[in-house]
């Protein structure tokens, strides 16, 4: 478990206030964290877990000794590892483990689920019932929808590409070489400028008015 010198020490490194701390938390208040850093108080384990997550989520590990550092994973890439390798599938292991326990929202953009298997479906709805919220943009006249209506909008016409991309946490992800890479940028300020631009095309996309999907998931 972190101590409160490690505590003081990420926020150091982030360059964040005790407030901000605690708003980046969410379960944990201000008042809370000052008395932690203070020494008052003998924080619970579940508080300090949060605390401990919300710094790994900005890019922080903690070592042994009181030790904090900048991770140097902020780049990852899956490839195939072989012909009956799922490279989309460790992607969509990759979002459940990252909010699980976070409740965070997945934002996708160029996604085609007509091609989704069941595999991928199930993936699919094990981070939904993790507690995490899904949107996503898609092809101008996509009928083949299997979630609520209320998830999509419409990408303006013409502009589909056949790379799904997805922020989620803070990471922003893309499938890239027809399905047998995909590269995971772990950084707070890209996910944050991945996620205005998601908002912009939302702002101005229509919403699928039906689906002719057979199978639909609520």
């Amino acid at each position: 478990m972190i101590s409160k010198e490690q505590i003081k020490a990420a926020r150091a490194m982030l360059d964040w206030s005790q407030k901000v701390l605690a708003e980046k938390c969410g379960d944990v208040s201000e008042p809370t964290i000052k008395l932690i850093e203070s020494g008052k108080v003998n924080s619970t384990e579940s508080t300090l877990t949060a605390i401990k997550r919300t710094f790994e989520g900005a890019g922080l590990e903690f070592t042994p000794q009181n030790g904090v550092r900048m991770r140097d994973d902020l780049l990852t890439v899956i490839e195939k590892a072989d012909s009956a390798d799922n490279v989309y599938l460790k992607l969509l292991d990759d979002i459940y483990y990252t909010l699980k326990g976070r409740y965070g929202e997945v934002l996708w953009s160029f996604i085609d689920e007509k091609i989704s298997s069941q595999e991928i479906i199930d993936r699919e709805l094990m981070i939904r019932r993790s507690g995490a919220t899904v949107r996503s943009l898609v092809r101008y006249g996509d009928t083949h929808l299997t979630y609520p209506l209320d998830e999509y909008r419409y990408l303006p016409k013409g502009f589909f590409l056949n790379n799904p991309c997805v922020v989620y946490g803070d990471k922003f992800a893309m499938l890239l070489s027809n399905e047998q890479k995909v590269l995971i940028i772990r950084d707070p300020a890209v996910a944050e400028l991945k996620r205005k631009e998601f908002e912009i095309i939302w702002s101005i996309g229509l919403k699928p008015e039906i689906t002719t999907a057979e199978t639909r998931y609520e």
